[in-house]
């Protein structure tokens, strides 16, 4: 092999690794745990306190304050399958249009445990299907 050959394969080998290094390191520092609100309340939390989490659930109807002047949201979030298990949920920022009491939600953010708060960076209202199943002449 000539010597420009050779260095042509090693600089390949070299760009090829370093992309894949820097591919590896932004997902693993990026990859966020998705969790419902049940595993959140009754796990052990403290492995996901250096990551974060993500976490799905539901808005308790009534439990909604929003200072749209200060953009501060609170409200109370309950497990899809439990209804026991709840949160309270502190989040800042724009609202989207999509929120609202007794829809699903999607929060990226941190759990403490100490005050059952998710402090929420991100979060995301999933909008109810136009198309669901209707019984009685009624959508659901």
């Amino acid at each position: 092999m000539k010597k420009s050959a050779r260095k042509t394969l090693v600089a390949v080998l070299l760009i090829v690794a370093g992309v894949g290094f820097l591919i590896y390191k932004g997902v693993s520092e990026t990859g966020v745990y998705y969790l419902t609100v049940g595993e959140v309340v009754g796990a052990d939390t403290e492995g996901f306190s250096d990551r974060g989490i993500r976490v799905s659930g539901k808005v308790v109807d009534g439990t909604v304050e929003y200072n749209q002047r200060a953009l501060n949201l609170k409200f109370t979030v309950r497990d899809l399958a439990d209804e026991e298990k709840t949160m309270k949920v502190v989040y800042t920022g724009v609202v989207p249009d999509a929120f609202k009491p007794d829809v699903e939600v999607i929060l990226e953010g941190s759990y403490d445990r100490a005050t059952n708060t998710f402090h929420a960076k991100t979060l995301l209202a999933k909008c109810p299907s136009k198309y669901s199943k209707e019984e009685n002449g009624e959508k659901e």
